[in-house]
């Protein structure tokens, strides 16, 4: 009996190897799925995030050009003229609130390794993939137009600055004049970025400018 047992439980051994290997394969090819997965959604995140930190520093940029002698001197003596068609990969289409060609004053695009000092390759190779693009327009109008300044006077009363609801802190007359910033970041340099492939994001900040 006990030898019969045996020769019973004998091929056994292979069916149950089998059914092991394939349990494993499942297991090992849902991991690599899984993991293949992660990678992409986490590079996905990663090209999203910096192309946001590439539209900030074109934010940052505008306004370091707004208050400068040239952007004053632009800003004051110039019409707004139409952009859009000079505009790269960050098109006034793309920002619901103005018309789209509508009129502007700055365009500037820059990759990020032009922008940021004392880099070792490594970074140097890394930022040359991302960068930025911005305009400047006249806030819009309720119409999406930025053919026309909005403005606002201030007069000689207490107040920290010439925003809306506020008096400007000197003696004297003050005129504001309020201005859009759009910005664009892209995860491809400044030269190569495809509005129709790339990560592109949007950014716009309004600042007012006095006299």
């Amino acid at each position: 009996m006990i030898r019969r047992k045996k020769n019973t439980e004998k091929g056994f051994a292979l069916p149950l190897a089998l059914l092991l290997l394939v349990v494993m394969s499942l297991m090992g090819s849902i991991l690599i799925s899984k993991t293949t997965t992660e990678h992409s959604a986490n590079t996905t995140k990663d090209l999203s995030q910096q192309s946001f930190y590439a539209a900030e520093s074109g934010i940052t940029a505008a306004k370091n050009w707004m208050v400068s002698d040239a952007g004053q001197d632009l800003l004051k003596n110039s019409s707004p003229s139409n952009v859009d068609r000079d505009l790269r990969f960050c098109k006034t289409s793309m920002f619901p609130n103005i018309i789209s060609g509508s009129k502007g004053f700055k365009i500037e695009r820059k990759s990020l390794n032009q922008v940021i000092d004392n880099l070792t390759a490594d970074e140097l190779k890394r930022l040359q993939k991302f960068s930025y693009e911005y305009f400047i327009t006249y806030t819009p109008a309720a119409n999406g137009s930025t053919d026309t300044a909005k403005t606002k006077t201030a007069s000689n009363s207490e107040g920290t600055d010439i925003s809306e609801g506020t008096s400007y802190k000197q003696s004297g007359t003050k005129t504001a004049t309020y201005y859009t910033i759009y910005s664009c970041g892209c995860n491809n340099s400044a030269n190569n970025c495809n509005i129709n492939s790339d990560s592109i994001t949007r950014l716009e900040q309004d600042v007012t400018l006095t006299r």
